[in-house]
């Protein structure tokens, strides 16, 4: 189970798929500490004051401030898990989660796990599970924590819990070899010896598996001698009889295996690095899965820092393999010929001084090795791999050492028998690079942070570009380091210095040339293709129309480029994307501008089809968007449904913007196209954003060119969006533009639209009258075009506003002809949302059942077609029918949820609305303080959009908490005064 609250450290919760310790302030975070510890469990105030202030510090009225806590600790909460809440009962709190979700009680479940594997027998992996164990602790359990009762609870959590778990621990790793882990770690916490004689055995063990039994005897006579004075006879005994058996075991006669002679114990690791920084944790799960023989493969793209790794842990860990290290560069990536398994055999033979001339058959040589390695604590060290074929034959003569690979390669062509250990090694923070920039420039890091962490940005954490940039500003010191930031923002090509030269082989240039060379032609040519890709990432369908090659080839060639660390797998399979550095170097080997602008032209073609294809699915009924004819073979990708039409626009939205901005850039004609295809989608998922750039990106566009009709689209598309947004004023103003662009074509169709769309402005800015004349104007005109899908549209939108009117018969005939109109089109949104508005209109006349079954079928509609606004919309409906008929608690799950709705598409009525809902709910239920934050929310949003409802809201709050009075009711004098908006073209 996912932990969702962590207090061995600071107090952290899951926010966004990770532990964040930064949620809240100081005291918040130890209020919700006290909670954990006990949780289920009531307390009281002054029990929780002991945990959050110390004597001295206490506030002047403690259960007001921490009712004030508790209010701001319960949207924390409800972001975390629906399950956890705080309870209040006469005063005192409880926490309710599940305690499986702390890591307190997921520490104790792996240690019992652990205990349980040691008692099986099986040491290696008890050791595994207690360390994941400990990977929850933080520097100090309870750091939150500031009275004395945490203070207690810490003492109690190292005496009863940590300490013990050590002891378990410390067993393990004395069983697998591991006695100078445990004195570092034994050191580190400083225990009394005296009070703490289990953890003083496995010091003596450890000791005497070193073979520092002198020491251990020494260290025994002065705890002994202790515990004597202290009249511990029992303890003294207990100690003296395992001290005694300590001994004996060492004199027992040796059951090692005979020992073969060699001339040397070979040590044939390249120097250690200077500066080393990052990866700590990497290095320390390399530790932890060496204690045996087996294999463990570190791979990463090229100038990521695999060598400098792989030796810099050799060199720490040498004490671990006292019988040789070994290391050879398999030069896999290498100007010359990479080196042949047998070559390797040799040159580990002679590292022990045996004379392969002597051995003239390869099968004898590679027999005598395995002999040597086997009855040895040896590392091998294969460095520089460059594929399986390379490693596979050495692998079998190996068993019996740890190996580690290192490779550019993922290596995954190995023997599913041999299950490596594998560790990716990625490039560097921004942090640890600044720390190495500043190491190899020789400047502090404190006097030049900002602009160090602006050359590490740009160098993308690859140590390779970061040592080469180094060394080039190091021999530049009269240059200020502002300068070359200036110079690498405008210029990546920049980090090429170094590589300069055909015989060049050490900047980053020369070693991404090196990786690719390895590879087949046909992938090396799609390799340079992609870089012209604008998009942050891409999916195999682009990558093939970049390429003008079948889907089922690129996706192999994708995967080749994946297996060689030049492309990273995305978040999703069939999704992949660049190190920034390496796109820089793909691009830059395209051969030809002309090569490079086909490319370009079949990735936005692919696009646009396939954008067109989503737009015909989602949107069977409506006007279609004008597309430039093509030739190409790049048709795109068709849609067997809505949903997965849907779902392609909002993953790719990121890359159909770079796209877009591109093309607008280039002067390509699917610039002006995009936006029209793929904008309404966008805005259904709440994509408002995305939506809003795209279509000035557009316009932009069209206005660089002479097609007015794209102008028209893209003005009239903003302003919809506007409108939506409640920013009234700037919708007015470009649907105006819009309707001179359309009069200018004498587009009668795009005219009504902007009628339509200049009477919803009306409406919503309460000249509901002109407005319902406008909606008239603009129907007659769409019928004229016949236009069906539109005259839906014209037809609901014209029904609020005659509900607006309290027109209601006016309203209810509009509505079911649009609704009868809409089922004849198959148009699943359009009868969503006017379901939705007929259940308004019902509501209105008080005929709350009829309302209920209208709301309820209308959301089961627009969850089909994922429109979150609309839906939202009817989830609050639902809530004020629930309250009105007195089923509270429906009328809270559908406020709550509608809450969360309006929050997604930015709709601040809608959303206030339905808090205002929720505090009548909680009012009555009788939950006074969830009542007083939901208004508090409601006021915030409305103090802007609606003082009169706002400065009621405040009289609301003044009153008692517990007062019964001014609460109001759940109808307001117009129920349908926020109706979805939403609009199409």
């Amino acid at each position: 189970m996912d932990i969702d609250f962590a207090i061995l450290g600071r107090a952290s919760v899951r926010i966004d798929g990770r532990l964040d310790a930064s949620w809240g302030p100081p005291k918040l975070r130890a209020l919700l500490t006290a909670l954990l510890v006990r949780p289920g469990v009531s307390v009281t105030p002054d029990e929780l004051a002991d945990w959050i202030w110390r004597p001295d510090d206490l506030p002047g009225n403690v259960a007001q401030v921490l009712a004030l806590y508790s209010s701001r600790l319960r949207p924390v909460l409800r972001r975390v898990s629906d399950d956890a809440g705080i309870v209040v009962h006469n005063g005192n709190y409880r926490l309710e989660v599940d305690p499986r979700k702390i890591d307190y009680s997921a520490f104790k479940d792996q240690v019992h796990h652990a205990r349980a594997h040691a008692r099986r027998g099986d040491p290696q992996r008890a050791l595994d599970t207690i360390r994941r164990a400990f990977g929850l602790c933080g520097p100090q359990p309870l750091a939150d924590g500031a009275g004395e009762a945490a203070d207690a609870w810490r003492h109690r959590l190292r005496e009863n819990v940590l300490l013990p778990a050590y002891d378990t621990l410390f067993a393990q790793q004395l069983e697998l070899g591991e006695a100078d882990a445990v004195l570092a770690k034994l050191d580190e916490l400083a225990t009394d010896h005296r009070t703490h004689l289990a953890l003083f055995k496995r010091r003596l063990e450890a000791l005497h598996a070193l073979s520092r039994a002198d020491e251990a005897t020494r260290q025994f006579l002065a705890v002994y001698k202790a515990l004597r004075a202290d009249f511990d006879d029992v303890g003294a005994t207990d100690l003296r009889e395992f001290h005694d058996r300590l001994k004996a075991k060492a004199s027992s006669p040796p059951t090692a295996p005979p020992v073969v002679t060699a001339t040397r114990a070979p040590n044939q690791l390249p120097p250690d690095v200077r500066e080393f920084f990052g990866h700590e944790q990497l290095l320390l799960k390399l530790t932890a899965v060496t204690t045996r023989p087996g294999l463990v493969v570190v791979d990463g793209v090229g100038g990521v820092g695999k060598t400098t790794f792989v030796v810099r842990w050799a060199h720490t860990n040498a004490h671990r393999f006292p019988d040789g290290l070994l290391y050879i560069d398999l030069h896999g990536y290498s100007n010359g010929p990479a080196v042949e398994p047998a070559t390797a055999v040799d040159r580990f033979l002679q590292a022990f001084g045996v004379t392969t001339d002597r051995i003239p058959e390869p099968e004898h040589r590679a027999t005598k090795l395995q002999s040597l390695l086997a009855t040895r604590k040896i590392l091998i060290l294969l460095d520089n791999a460059r594929d399986t074929d390379q490693v596979n034959p050495l692998l079998p003569l190996l068993t019996s050492s740890v190996v580690v690979v290192a490779s550019r390669s993922h290596l995954s062509g190995l023997a599913a028998r041999q299950t490596p250990y594998r560790f990716p090694l990625v490039p560097l923070d921004t942090e640890q690079s600044s720390h190495l920039l500043a190491a190899q420039i020789g400047v502090p890091v404190q006097a030049h942070r900002d602009v160090l962490t602006d050359l590490a940005r740009l160098c993308g954490g690859l140590p390779i570009v970061l040592k080469t940039l180094a060394q080039y500003i190091a021999t530049r010191a009269s240059v200020p380091l502002t300068v070359f930031v200036d110079q690498l923002s405008r210029d990546l090509r920049l980090l090429d210095i170094g590589s300069v030269g055909d015989s060049a082989n050490h900047g980053p240039r020369a070693v991404f040339e090196q990786s690719l060379r390895a590879l087949a032609p046909d992938v090396q040519h799609l390799f340079c293709l992609l870089g012209t890709h604008p998009g942050p990432d891409f999916g195999v369908g682009v990558a093939a129309a970049l390429g003008g090659t079948p889907t089922r080839r690129t996706r192999l060639v994708l995967d080749a480029l994946v297996e060689a660390n030049l492309l990273e797998q995305s978040s999703a399979l069939g999704r992949y994307k660049f190190h920034d550095l390496i796109r820089e170097f793909a691009a830059d080997r395209v051969e030809s501008d002309e090569e490079r602008q086909a490319a370009e032209l079949r990735a936005l073609d692919f696009y646009t089809r396939t954008a067109e294809n989503a737009d015909k699915t989602v949107f069977p009924t409506q006007v279609r968007v004008r597309t430039t004819p093509t030739t190409a073979e790049s048709g795109g990708i068709t849609f067997q449904d809505e949903e997965s039409a849907r779902l392609w626009c909002v993953a790719e939205r990121h890359n159909l913007t770079s796209a877009i901005a591109h093309a607008v850039r280039s002067g390509y004609p699917q610039a002006a196209q995009l936006p029209h295809l793929v904008g309404q989608i966008l805005l259904r998922h709440g994509y408002f954003e995305e939506a809003l750039t795209i279509l000035h990106t557009g316009l932009s566009a069209a206005m660089s060119g002479s097609d007015v009709e794209y102008q028209a689209d893209a003005l009239h598309n903003i302003a919809t969006i506007k409108l939506l947004r409640q920013r009234f004023g700037e919708a007015e103003h470009h649907v105006q533009l819009a309707h001179v662009k359309y009069a200018e074509i004498g587009d009668e169709v795009g005219i009504a639209a902007c009628l339509h769309t200049g009477a919803r402005i009306m409406v919503e800015t309460g000249n509901v009258v002109m407005g319902i004349d406008s909606h008239e104007r603009a129907l007659r005109m769409i019928r004229r075009t016949r236009e069906a899908g539109l005259e839906v549209t014209m037809l609901y939108r014209a029904a609020e506003a005659y509900q607006r009117a309290y027109e209601y018969e006016r309203a209810a005939s509009y509505y079911r002809e649009s609704l009868h109109l809409a089922r004849d089109l198959d148009d699943v949104l359009a009868q969503g949302r006017i379901l939705t508005l007929l259940g308004s209109l019902s509501f209105a006349r008080e005929q709350n059942a009829e309302a209920r079954d209208h709301l309820r079928a209308g959301l089961a509609l627009l969850a089909r077609v994922y429109d979150i606004g609309a839906a939202g919309t009817a989830c609050g409906l639902l809530a004020r029918v629930e309250l009105e008929c007195g089923n509270l608690f429906e009328a809270r799950e559908y406020g709550r949820q509608s809450v969360r709705l309006c929050k997604r598409v930015f709709d601040s009525r809608g959303e206030a609305d339905a808090l205002q809902n929720l505090a009548v709910v909680f009012r009555r239920t009788a939950r006074y303080e969830a009542a007083v934050e939901a208004w508090e929310q409601a006021k915030t949003i409305l103090d802007d959009l609606d003082p009169q409802r706002a400065a009621e809201i405040a009289r609301l709050l003044r009153e008692t908490p517990d007062s019964a009075a001014g609460i109001p009711t759940g109808r307001r004098e117009s129920p349908s005064e926020k109706p979805h908006r939403s609009n199409r073209r």
